[in-house]
C-alpha cells in the first residue's frame, strides 16, 4: 500500500512537471508567433483609446488557467490531437496572412484564439481543449471590432455624463455656466469634459477583468449578470463623482490644483478601489467557489 501511494504521488509530481513544461512551451510558442502583435499592444489602459482594454486580456487568460484550470492541464500522447490541431493552425495562419491587407479588422487579434486552441491540442490533450473551451472563447474579446459599436457611443456618453454632472452644479447655485460640455467661470476661466474624462476603455477593461471571475464563481447566472452590470454602472457613477469633484476643485482653487489633485491620480485610485470592491462583494451576490490559492 505504501509503495502504491509513493508511486501515485511520484506519478502526480511527474505529471505536474510535464504540464508545467508544456505550459511554458505553449507560452513561448505563442509569444514567438505573435511577438509583433503583442509588442504593438499598449501595456496600460489609455483613456484616449477605448481599444486599449486588450491589455487586460492576456494576463487574465493566464490567471484563469493558473487558478481555475490548472488541474485540467493534462498532457496526452494521442497522435489524433496533432491532426485536430492542424485546422486551428490553418485558420490562424490565414488570418495572420490577411491581417496586413485588412488593417482595420484586427485579423491578427482574431487569429489568437484559433492559434491558442491549436497550441493547447499540440502541447496538452483533447481532454484539456474541452475543459479550456471557456477561457479560449474569452480570447475572442481581443478582437476589437466586437466593441466598435460601443466605442462609437463615446461622444454620446460624454454628453450624457456632462448632463448629469451639471445637475448638482446647477442646484448648488455656483456661478458656473455651461455651454455644451464646457463649464465656464468668470474667475477661473473654463473647463471642458472631453471623451477622455469618461474612460470607456476602463469600463470595457473592468468587464474583461471581472468576466472570468463571474464565470468561475458558483451561483445563479442572474446573480452573476447583476454583479457584473452593477459594477460597470458603479464605475460610471464614480467617474461622474470624480468629474464633479474636479470641477469643484477647479472652481475654488484653479485648474492646476484640480488636475494635480484628482484628475490623473484620482481615477487610478478609484479604478483600483473598484477592482478590489468588486471582488470583495462577490459573496454578497451569493456567488462562491473562487479560490485564488495555488
Amino acid at each position: 500500500m505504501k509503495r502504491m501511494a509513493r508511486r501515485s504521488k511520484k506519478d502526480a509530481v511527474e505529471e505536474w512537471k510535464l504540464a508545467a513544461v508544456s505550459f511554458l512551451l505553449l507560452m513561448c510558442f505563442t509569444l514567438l508567433v505573435y511577438y509583433r502583435t503583442f509588442s504593438s499592444m499598449k501595456l496600460y489602459i489609455d483613456d484616449k483609446d477605448p481599444y486599449s482594454y486588450v491589455a487586460i486580456i492576456p494576463p487574465m487568460f493566464l490567471i484563469t488557467l493558473i487558478f481555475f484550470y490548472r488541474t485540467d492541464l493534462k498532457v496526452g500522447r494521442d497522435s489524433k490531437k496533432l491532426l485536430l490541431s492542424l485546422p486551428f493552425f490553418a485558420v490562424s495562419a490565414i488570418l495572420l496572412f490577411e491581417a496586413g491587407a485588412f488593417p482595420n479588422y484586427a485579423l491578427d487579434m482574431l487569429s489568437i484564439p484559433f492559434f491558442t486552441a491549436g497550441a493547447v491540442l499540440l502541447f496538452f490533450s483533447i481532454y484539456t481543449i474541452k475543459r479550456l473551451l471557456p477561457p479560449i472563447l474569452y480570447l475572442f474579446l481581443l478582437w476589437t471590432p466586437l466593441f466598435q459599436p460601443l466605442a462609437s457611443t463615446q461622444q454620446s456618453l460624454t454628453n450624457f455624463t456632462s448632463d448629469i454632472v451639471a445637475i448638482p452644479i446647477t442646484l448648488s447655485g455656483l456661478a458656473i455656466e455651461r455651454y455644451g460640455n464646457v463649464f465656464n467661470s468668470q474667475t477661473q476661466g473654463f473647463m471642458e469634459v472631453v471623451p477622455e474624462c469618461v474612460s470607456l476603455s476602463s469600463i470595457i477593461a473592468l468587464f474583461c477583468f471581472l468576466l472570468p471571475f463571474a464565470y468561475a464563481a458558483k451561483g445563479n447566472a442572474i446573480n452573476k449578470v447583476v454583479w457584473l452590470a452593477l459594477w460597470l454602472i458603479m464605475t460610471w457613477v464614480l467617474d461622474v463623482l470624480r468629474i464633479l469633484i474636479v470641477l469643484l476643485i477647479w472652481y475654488n482653487a484653479g485648474v492646476s490644483s484640480a488636475l494635480q489633485a484628482f484628475h490623473s491620480l484620482g481615477w487610478n485610485m478609484l479604478f483600483d478601489f473598484i477592482l478590489i470592491a468588486a471582488l470583495a462583494s462577490i459573496t454578497f451576490f451569493k456567488l462562491f467557489g473562487i479560490d485564488l490559492r495555488l
